[in-house]
């Protein structure tokens, strides 16, 4: 299993290069030049990661005085990566390649929501099952990235509002590293869903990225020089404590709430956003300045090159606030450099493709 992996035995410069050719596809020669390695130590690494199937050496389109011109590319078929997040009646599942690139997503309702080792039991079945299914069960396995909502208490278990089962309990990752057999790893869902956007390839030279999701409740994911941000207590990013819960915030539980339908589907907010609905802009009329002020905040103390605003409200609503924002006085009457602002909506889909780029964010950073 994750023992006999010696791709987890990878040395810093090893991962260093695998981050630099993931981001810059270069030649060995710019490559040398981004490490600050010599062409020599380029030459022994490269060869190391080519035998062990991690990068590939393709002939680019253009050639220089006569000779071929060769640039580095992440194998995506060198080993895969597994997500798990957890909703309230079920459990989503995502395989995805080396680049990070998704092979498989799948469904499961709990077979129980009180029993932590029938649940372990359920999530290796499944991930046995998903191997099978892609003829992938004699693949290299990177690890298994959970994507786990909530904050991080002091004992290390995580407060878990989605899914009760899971509070609790601290040193979870070891446990299900221990149970399943592969290096696990724990994040909660706004830092999966920044890793997933950052591994997206939309910012593949971007190394400073926030995402601000708006979803049950409200969070930030923050990539700073390419890693993204935990803070001393793990917590770092969790800007909902900024809206009081009795207060109004710029949430898609308090937009149901503002409505006065549970049950509202993302058709029906969509058909009152095209009728210019007064209760639905009226909330909108409200959330657009406080997700103003968590983006100035965001470049005050961050100052990033891309801010995404993102979560499970509709697109149109979302697009409608980043609208705002841009042509606030904030954006339009300053000389400075400031963010890209970016929009898109995200499904649970998403976090669980997120949650498994994981052990690949991590197998290149640490």
């Amino acid at each position: 299993m994750s023992s006999n992996n010696p791709i987890l035995s990878l040395n810093a410069s090893e991962r260093l290069l695998l981050r630099l050719i993931r981001q810059h596809s270069p030649s060995r020669a710019i490559l040398s030049q981004l490490s600050e390695l010599t062409p020599g130590a380029i030459t022994q690494y490269c060869r190391k990661l080519l035998f062990l199937g991690l990068i590939k050496e393709n002939e680019k389109a253009v050639k220089k005085r006569g000779q071929t011109s060769y640039h580095l590319t992440l194998n995506p078929t060198a080993c895969c990566s597994i997500g798990v997040t957890f909703l309230s009646e079920a459990f989503h599942l995502s395989l995805v390649d080396f680049c990070g690139n998704k092979l498989a997503s799948e469904c499961h309702t709990y077979q129980t929501k009180t029993d932590l080792d029938r649940l372990f039991s359920q999530i290796k079945n499944a991930i046995k099952r998903l191997l099978e299914k892609k003829f992938l069960q004699e693949a290299r396995i990177l690890g298994v990235g959970f994507s786990v909502s909530g904050y991080l208490l002091s004992d290390s278990s995580r407060s878990s509002p989605w899914f009760p089962l899971l509070q609790n309990q601290p040193h979870l990752a070891d446990k299900l590293t221990q149970y399943l057999g592969y290096p696990c790893r724990i994040e909660n869902n706004i830092n999966t869903i920044a890793i997933g956007e950052y591994y997206s390839g939309a910012w593949r030279e971007n190394d400073d990225l926030i995402v601000i999701s708006l979803d049950f409740g409200i969070g930030a994911g923050v990539i700073s020089q390419g890693k993204f941000i935990q803070g001393g207590f793990g917590n770092a990013g969790e800007v909902g404590m900024l809206f009081s819960y009795e207060q109004p915030r710029p949430s898609w539980n308090d937009l149901v709430k503002s409505l006065g339908k549970e049950n509202i589907t993302e058709a029906g907010i969509l058909a009152r956003f095209d009728e210019q609905d007064p209760t639905l802009y009226h909330w909108l009329d409200r959330a657009k300045p406080q997700v103003l002020s968590l983006v100035i905040s965001a470049i005050a103390w961050l100052d990033p090159k891309v801010i995404v605003i993102t979560g499970m409200l509709p697109r149109p609503l979302i697009d409608h606030i980043a609208t705002y924002i841009r042509h606030s006085s904030y954006f339009s009457q300053t000389e400075r450099p400031l963010a890209q602002l970016d929009t898109t909506q995200i499904g649970i889909e998403n976090i669980a493709l997120g949650a498994a780029i994981l052990p690949i964010y991590f197998l290149l950073n640490e």
